[in-house]
């Protein structure tokens, strides 16, 4: 309804009322009244069921001859996902867009109105109406989020659990008196693209290709019956500034070099290297009796044959959360001031962070893949894990599943997940601080009443994240493993003032609900 209807609607109302009183108390003119009497009254009804109808949204329910309208409204107002992508074929979306489908979602055009964007690609470059978003709308990149995933900036961030890493032309020196001071160690030079990666003597280095590395190479691997590896972790992260990031925990995705490693040849990179015809976990003999007579995962068949040989496979994963957590933290500020041009922050990205081991179960990460492939075609047995891991996502992001009766879950009521109750934290502190009278503490800076707008979606957001995680188990803020030595003001020492105040409300939590602490 226009605005201008919409207020005066009451009054004009109540004009109709009046008018049709004083023609039936019109003496005067009785022909004229009993003639105008039904109209008039005819006139104030409809227009009275009218507003009726435009200002309450339920209001339809309420009548029985707008029923038909009503479900026609709502089989209108299912959600849409458009798919962004540079491919000629979509063979690698095939399991995005059978899960969208089940969830009820119906697909546009990229061009057309929708609810979620799935780009494969890179889309901020060419679609710059992305910085202002609808409030319904979401897209599963972060602008910036080439700092995490371009192979080049993120291997040459000096991080301890990162092979020591040179960007080339420009630290050639730095790399051959390196190389000079440590002639036992091996080297790959690597481009943006993942192609051509090979072991390299010194010499052999093109010094001149611009966005490319050279990296020390790790020469001792743990290995599975003779085979190299890596692991695929997906993560997710749904905030920036203040941070939040989750960790799938439903499966791991190893993938096997199809050459054992030794006798070792740096001619032959199958031994060393994972391509697209890895060899999958059930066709590794010592993990295929766990893998298909026993019904493991990827991960608890690793696990087992790990325990086999005697080692504690469990000290693997605190060191994978760790290098993700610590990873995403150093780059969040580059991707904060990428955002500061977008007016909307509806943004979520899945990656895929590859790691591997050496024979002492120390992690190492390789890198991060802004679009992680999701296609089952060479390896039909992975569909599983990728639906399930978009199961997860999607439920986490808000994008849930609909029935025939529920109608579009990105328009639920909110307070129906997340009222005032849920979000308020540490009562006695807001109270001895009068922290509803004045806001000019620290202390009441995570009270209700002296929470703007925009940090109160901040926390309703959290909120519902936690409730609909499935298995994605919180990275960021820092889980709770043991709530009596936990420090938070240690914690939070070194924190931006967001990353600070977030954590803080997590650990309020915490206090009172353990499934708030992990």
């Amino acid at each position: 309804m226009d605005d201008k209807v919409e207020d005066s609607a009451p009054e004009l109302v109540e004009s109709e009322c009046k008018l049709a009183k004083s023609t039936e108390e019109n003496h005067e003119k009785p022909a004229l009244s009993i003639g105008l009497l039904p109209i008039m009254i005819f006139l104030a009804a409809t227009v009275t069921t009218a507003v009726v109808v435009e200002l309450l949204p339920h209001a339809k329910s309420r009548f029985s001859w707008l029923s038909q309208d009503a479900a026609e409204d709502q089989l209108q107002a299912a959600p849409t996902y458009a798919i962004f992508g540079r491919s000629p074929t979509e063979e690698h979306l095939v399991h995005v867009v059978n899960v969208l489908q089940r969830f009820g979602y119906r697909r546009v055009d990229v061009n057309d109105s929708w609810n979620l964007l799935w780009a494969h690609d890179y889309p901020f470059l060419t679609h710059p109406g992305l910085k202002s978003l609808g409030q319904d709308q979401v897209v599963n990149h972060f602008p910036g989020c080439g700092y995490l995933t371009n192979k080049v900036d993120l291997c040459t961030t000096q991080l301890p659990f990162l092979p020591r890493a040179f960007r080339l032309p420009a630290q050639r020196q730095e790399f051959l008196d390196y190389a000079r001071d440590n002639p036992q160690a091996l080297f790959v030079q690597k481009h943006n693209e993942h192609r051509h990666i090979k072991v390299r003597e010194p010499a052999d280095i093109a010094f001149g290709s611009n966005d490319s590395f050279v990296q020390e190479f790790v020469q001792r691997p743990y290995l599975v019956d003779g085979h190299k590896f890596d692991i695929g972790v997906y993560v997710v992260i749904t905030s920036v500034n203040p941070l939040r990031a989750y960790i799938y925990t439903g499966d791991v995705l190893f993938r096997y070099c199809p050459v054992k490693y030794y006798p070792f040849d740096a001619e032959n990179v199958d031994k060393y290297i994972v391509g697209d015809d890895y060899l999958p976990t059930w066709e590794v003999p010592s993990l295929r009796k766990f893998y298909n007579r026993f019904g493991g995962s990827m991960r608890t068949v690793f696990e087992a044959y790990v325990r086999d040989q005697g080692m504690d496979p469990s000290k693997i994963w605190p060191q994978v959360k760790h290098i993700v957590r610590t990873t995403i933290a150093a780059k969040e500020k580059d991707i904060v001031n990428i955002l500061r041009s977008y007016r909307t922050h509806n943004f979520f990205d899945l990656m895929r962070f590859d790691l591997f081991v050496d024979e002492d179960l120390k992690v190492y990460l390789m890198e991060a893949n802004m679009s992680p492939n999701l296609s089952s075609a060479h390896f039909k047995p992975n569909s599983l894990l990728y639906e399930q891991v978009l199961y997860s996502v999607f439920n986490l992001v808000g994008i849930r599943p609909l029935s025939a009766t529920s109608g579009s879950l990105l328009n639920e009521s909110s307070e129906m997940l997340t009222a005032e109750k849920n979000l308020a934290t540490d009562l006695n502190k807001c109270a001895a601080h009068d922290c509803d009278k004045s806001c000019n503490k620290d202390e009441c800076d995570l009270c209700l009443a002296c929470l703007s707008g925009s940090q109160y979606k901040m926390l309703q957001q959290a909120h519902q994240e936690h409730l609909h995680r499935i298995d994605m188990k919180r990275l960021f803020p820092k889980p709770i493993l043991d709530l009596q030595s936990f420090n938070l003001a240690e914690e939070i020492t070194n924190m931006t003032t967001k990353n600070a105040w977030m954590t803080e409300w997590f650990y309020n939590k915490c206090q009172y609900d353990a499934t708030w602490c992990t």
